[in-house]
């Protein structure tokens, strides 16, 4: 299906037109037609999807689902609703897709959704990188001062370490508890060899 609007019309074709109200409403007609299809489609798959939503969940229901499924895994979820919303979600999203291609749009929707997830996982990674370049950085310069087995005490508490990793090191204080300290933070915060 063609786009909603057609490009071969130009403002000299309206200009040398006799009835300009019939020409205008002549190119508006297939638009007209177009949108209003859309519409149909939109709201008989929005009440299908409404249909087969409680349909489910009423089957689902009737079946007692969340209860045998507390019963097996004794986790209380309310399976019967998300099950049916991920039903009538799935229905929508199909109708809605139907309605963009009816009209002509499906391909430029399709284009800025991709080209917004490709923006979405480059945040993304740039929010993962930002924690992680500094303390791989400060990584090196710990371990020309401390090494595995120190006794140190940072922030007042004491502690060996146990581990040293690339992002964090692993202390174990008097207490027998583990503390996994950022390299950034370790030394942000200062600490001290003990001997």
């Amino acid at each position: 299906m063609g786009l909603i609007l057609d490009e071969t019309i130009t403002s000299q074709l309206i200009l040398e037109a006799e009835n300009k109200s019939t020409y205008l409403l002549d190119l508006l007609r297939p638009i007209l037609s177009k949108v209003v299809v859309a519409v149909v489609v939109i709201l008989i798959g929005f009440i299908i999807g409404k249909l087969a939503g409680k349909t489910l969940q009423w089957f689902l229901r009737t079946v007692n689902l969340n209860k045998r499924f507390r019963e097996v895994t004794g986790v209380r979820l309310r399976l019967e609703q998300t099950i049916s919303s991920i039903l009538s979600g799935a229905i929508y999203f199909i109708v809605v897709i139907m309605a963009l291609t009816v009209l002509g749009l499906s391909q430029i929707i399709f284009k800025i959704i991709s080209i917004g997830i490709i923006i979405l996982i480059f945040a993304l990674m740039l929010l993962s990188i930002k924690d992680f370049v500094p303390n791989y950085v400060d990584s090196f310069r710990l371990r020309r001062r401390i090494n595995e087995g120190d006794k140190i005490i940072i922030n007042n508490i004491t502690g060996r370490i146990l581990d040293m990793t690339w992002t964090d090191i692993k202390v174990i204080t008097k207490n027998g508890d583990f503390l996994y300290i950022p390299n950034s933070l370790f030394l942000k915060k200062g600490f001290i060899k003990v001997k």
